[in-house]
């Protein structure tokens, strides 16, 4: 698996995180099969805590 991040400040206190992965091979495979989707739940974490990093300087 590679993973790329690219984080751009924006005007008005906003940020950008846009993210690119490539998922290939028997792990991506299985962890696409499952359910709930260890991946999806991953990401979702990882945004969650960019929030709350993010929020205690606010």
């Amino acid at each position: 698996m590679l993973h790329a991040w690219l984080v751009e400040d924006l005007p008005g206190g906003r940020v950008r995180v846009l993210t690119q992965e490539t998922q290939i091979g028997q792990p991506a495979a299985e962890l696409a099969g499952q359910t709930p989707n260890p991946m999806l739940n991953g990401h979702q974490a990882w945004l969650d805590g960019l929030v709350r990093a993010a929020s205690w300087d606010a």
